[in-house]
């Protein structure tokens, strides 16, 4: 079963609750998205939310940590088919 997540930016930190109860907190996109792939969830499986109070991530951001989560991705399959 995949873990979703649904990411917000509050307080300087961006904020990701996990369809598993678990709540991760990293103060940029790059540890954000390490976290996430380290957590088990896939670029396609974030979504991002606004609430009142909050400052919105821009769409560039969006992109890039779904990016890096990406990336994290095929440098891990890389390196487990060279290890086969």
């Amino acid at each position: 079963m995949a873990i979703h997540a649904v990411v917000s930016f509050f307080k300087n930190e961006f904020v990701a609750e996990l369809s598993d109860g678990r709540r991760i907190g990293q103060p940029d996109f790059r540890k954000m998205a390490h976290a996430l792939y380290c957590a088990g969830v896939l670029a396609d499986d974030v979504s991002f939310k606004w609430r009142a109070g909050q400052r919105m991530i821009t769409a560039g951001q969006q992109v890039a940590l779904c990016a890096e989560i990406r990336q994290l991705t095929r440098e891990r399959q890389r390196a487990v088919s060279i290890a086969a």
